[in-house]
């Protein structure tokens, strides 16, 4: 995710940034996704990661907004990066943005946990700090 001049848009990772968004992932989410190594594939580079196995179902739009709320995230209202429809947060207190918020990357367990599978999480410059805070008003 980078600030442009038409707002904030969604961009491919390059290797760091990817290695970083799962730092921060873990930090934010508290889980244990984990890099397990690289390698090459058709002349690409792959990176692979690892994390537990998660059976659940889908969650709402509502139990994604409650829990982003527990951890002091405000939903950014009419903002959609990554699937079609899926919601974003935001939190200030640290810059970090989620964005791709859908049912097949948060899934609740049987005892009605929140597990985030594959969000966008995103700590953001002061330019994309400024411009997610400005879709915020």
């Amino acid at each position: 995710m980078i600030a442009t001049p038409a707002g904030p848009t969604l961009t491919h990772a390059l290797p760091a940034e990817y290695l970083h968004r799962l730092k921060v992932s873990n930090r934010v989410f508290d889980d244990t996704a984990g890099l397990e190594g690289a390698t090459r594939e058709e002349g690409a580079l792959v990176i692979i990661t690892s994390q537990p196995t998660i059976v659940g179902e889908g969650a709402t739009e509502q139990e994604m907004i409650a829990f982003f709320a527990a951890l002091r995230f405000c939903l950014i209202p009419g903002f959609s990066a990554g699937y079609r429809g899926a919601l974003s947060f935001y939190r200030d207190l640290d810059q970090v943005a989620v964005f791709d918020a859908h049912p097949a990357n948060f899934l609740k367990d049987r005892n009605g946990m929140i597990l985030p599978i594959d969000g966008v999480v995103v700590e953001c410059d002061d330019a994309l700090a400024a411009q997610v805070e400005g879709l915020l008003r």
